[in-house]
């Protein structure tokens, strides 16, 4: 097998838990980790230590939660592995969370009447991601600033995320890509690669791994939603 075609498998952590997770539509807008976010991204970080995992190259999105759990996440590797090797870091904006418009910072409340009307009836959340595309365009609709993005604008940044650093890491000589981004990124990578399997696990947890392997030119996705590498 030559440098080109050697495998990368992505390592996709969902940030750790902010106060906006609690209640309010984040997307773009900003806030720092909770007690508790910074908690998991630490155990996260022990997790991969233990299971031995070495990074090629980490990326998180240049969202502010993206960006300190990437740090407390590999500083909790190197504290209980310090032997492994610590990746290049990047931020990367094509991995952002899904921009929501003018319903970021508002309840989630907002939300729901937003794909309500968009959709014309109440949808349950697993027929929501079902139809991921058009729950996307809804919100897109409904959004009276022009700002939130449709699903051919969110898939065309992913696809060309996972695309470039998939061929570079590949023509490098393969290897692990930590990635820390946010869980409707992840929602629409599992969407992209299985959409059958879009709804397993039905939540994206805050600090849980989902794995995508690149080789051969294609993309297949692995474990999803991952908890176990959660380390006490």
């Amino acid at each position: 097998m030559n440098a080109a075609s050697a495998p990368v498998t992505f390592y996709v952590v969902r940030h750790g838990q902010t106060e906006y997770n609690l209640n309010l539509v984040q997307g773009w807008c900003n806030a720092p980790l909770t007690e508790a976010g910074v908690r998991d991204a630490r155990a996260c970080g022990r997790g991969l230590a233990r299971a031995g995992v070495e990074f090629a190259a980490a990326y998180s999105s240049d969202l502010g939660r993206a960006v300190q759990t990437l740090s407390e996440l590999l500083a909790a590797r190197t504290e209980e592995a310090p032997e492994l090797a610590v990746p290049p870091r990047m931020q990367d904006a094509r991995i952002r969370e899904w921009c929501y418009g003018d319903l970021e910072e508002r309840p989630g409340t907002c939300m729901r009447d937003a794909l309500n009307a968009g959709f014309g009836r109440d949808m349950p959340f697993e027929e929501l991601n079902v139809r991921l595309p058009e729950t996307a365009d809804a919100i897109k609709w409904y959004d009276p600033s022009g700002k939130a993005e449709g699903w051919e604008e969110i898939a065309r940044r992913l696809r060309g995320f996972y695309h470039d650093v998939a061929r570079e890491v590949a023509e490098a000589g393969g290897g692990n890509v930590l990635v820390v981004t946010h869980s409707f990124v992840i929602r629409s990578t599992m969407y992209l690669l299985d959409p059958a399997r879009v709804n397993d696990p039905m939540k994206i947890e805050n600090a849980s791994v989902t794995h995508v392997r690149y080789e051969d030119g294609a993309f297949t996705l692995g474990e999803a939603g991952s908890t176990r590498y959660l380390a006490d």
